[in-house]
């Protein structure tokens, strides 16, 4: 009887053993699901971006093109660029919306934008939350562009509006494309540019 429980007891723990392996290992999946759920769409895009000005893209005023160089909008993620416009235009009609020009720069420019988003795909548009008539934006959370006059966000990567009082006004989307740089169809807007 005393050899049976010696046996026993032995096998207790081998199987206590065993089970302790079996949790450290849970533990260590767990934390490595946890570490790698972590990670998923990290790209190491920043969290807050501030607008950059870009003062010497390519324009092409006969085929309303403006130019910037890729790396120039991979590196900021966020670019301004103002074109100096043919002619003084207080405002404009694009895809409905009415945009006025009048408090900006003597309206002598047309602002536009091109954000490099958290998923690689590149937008441009006119740099404008009319409602609020800023001109101004940055990314906040690394997904939001946000309004710096009203505060209204919409989704980066759709321009979706998320919160605020602006959300059915972001920046008017204008076609955009690669070719030697990113290239932004001002030319959509009807206004005409100067070179």
């Amino acid at each position: 009887m005393g050899k049976n429980r010696h046996r026993k007891s032995r096998k207790e723990q081998k199987g206590g053993g065993n089970r302790n392996s079996l949790v450290v290992a849970a533990i260590f999946v767990a934390l490595l699901g946890y570490w790698g759920v972590t990670q998923i769409g990290s790209s190491g895009y920043p969290d807050l971006v501030s607008g950059v000005f870009y003062d010497a893209p390519m324009v092409s005023a006969a085929m309303g093109k403006v130019t910037v160089p890729e790396e120039v909008v991979e590196n900021n993620k966020l670019v301004f660029v103002d074109v100096k416009l043919e002619n003084a235009t207080d405002e404009f009609t694009f895809l409905g919306r009415r945009i006025i020009l009048s408090s900006y720069r003597n309206a002598e420019y047309l602002p536009l934008v091109i954000i490099s988003t958290p998923k690689g795909k590149t937008i441009g548009g006119v740099r404008v939350c009319e409602p609020c008539s800023s001109f101004s934006f940055h990314i906040v959370d690394g997904k939001y562009l946000q309004c710096d006059a009203c505060g209204t966000r919409w989704n980066v990567e759709t321009l979706q509006g998320v919160r605020g009082g602006c959300m059915n006004y972001p920046p008017p989307k204008l076609s955009t494309g690669l070719l030697d740089g990113i290239v932004v169809e001002a030319g959509q807007t009807g206004l005409r540019l100067q070179t």
